[in-house]
């Protein structure tokens, strides 16, 4: 087909892809995506044809603007967010309810296993940990060290706060890219965190300091731990995803995977947040021991109400 032809044959539909590309919207109608694939397929045509640069310059042009409309990037929104984690988060908890089921019962039972085992036999954590590492956690928990009398900053909560973002957020995130390793990537830091948590919890009880150490994790705990879980299961579902695709390529069984679990690390996002917070400027107060395990009552209260209301949502 000589250039002439072709361009008399298809210029109408460039024209009404221009049209349309002149004044882009949020919600484009769907026959801008069948003319933006048709475009692509001309641009195609005309470059093993080897027709005029100025053409072919002409369809990558609209090329260019149509996949700038199609798929350009929105900034992130808290709004978004919340609208997400408030409307998708429930459903989320429902479709991969196994996985959290799986999750939590690995997490909360090796966390068990851990504590028994170090209760049992006390010089077993040191297995674990090394000697200077114990000591610091020692010093943190111990009621009569500097850090439990005196008062923290201003300056230095702010600081803190930074840093249980970046630890927990990075923890939780670790696991749900790890998916995309078969799964190993988001099984194994859960098992390592479980495990840490319950041999921790068990030394702290054996050296005599657990009204410090329970009364501190016992109200962002709730939040923290409970989004570990919740980001375990997330990778765990891209790595089964990617392990058993189905009638799916694997890459299409990840991008679907993934849209199912995205309201999941949203909600493990949030939940992560509100821990930072927490830990930050909750669980350090200087207050009566009975305040804290009261306020901890009752956010092990909602977040698990929260976990079983959404893993029973299609029952409800």
């Amino acid at each position: 087909m000589k250039q002439n032809q072709f361009v008399q044959q298809n210029e109408a539909r460039w024209q009404q892809f221009e049209q349309l590309s002149v004044n882009p919207q949020d919600d484009m109608p769907a026959e801008f995506s069948v003319l933006y694939r048709q475009v692509c397929n001309d641009l195609a045509t005309a470059r093993t044809r080897h027709y005029s640069p100025s053409l072919i310059a002409k369809l990558n042009e609209f090329v260019s603007i149509g996949q700038s409309i199609l798929y350009q990037g929105e900034g992130i929104k808290i709004s978004s967010l919340i609208r997400l984690f408030k409307y998708n988060f429930f459903r989320a908890l429902f479709e991969n309810r196994y996985y959290l089921w799986v999750s939590f019962g690995a997490f909360y039972g090796l966390a068990l296993v851990a504590f028994a085992w170090v209760k049992i036999d006390p010089d077993a954590v040191y297995y674990f940990l090394d000697v200077n590492s114990i000591k610091d956690i020692e010093e943190m928990y111990n009621p009569a060290s500097s850090t439990q009398v005196d008062e923290r900053e201003s300056g230095s909560t702010i600081l803190m706060f930074g840093v249980y973002i970046y630890n927990n957020i990075g923890i939780a995130f670790q696991m749900f890219g790890g998916g995309a390793l078969f799964g190993i990537g988001a099984i194994l830091p859960l098992l390592f965190n479980s495990f840490y948590f319950g041999a921790i919890s068990a030394h702290i009880v054996n050296v005599g300091y657990e009204s410090t150490f329970f009364s501190f994790v016992v109200t962002h705990g709730s939040f923290e731990l409970t989004a570990i879980t919740i980001a375990g299961a997330a990778g765990a579902k891209i790595g089964f995803s990617l392990l058993m695709p189905g009638q799916y390529s694997r890459a299409h069984a990840i991008k679907i995977a993934g849209g199912t679990v995205l309201p999941l690390i949203v909600g493990a996002f949030i939940m992560l947040v509100i821990a930072a917070v927490i830990e930050a400027f909750w669980s350090p107060l200087n207050i009566p021991n009975a305040f804290k395990y009261s306020a901890g009552a009752v956010c092990w209260f909602y977040v698990l109400f929260m976990f079983y209301r959404g893993t029973r949502y299609g029952h409800n």
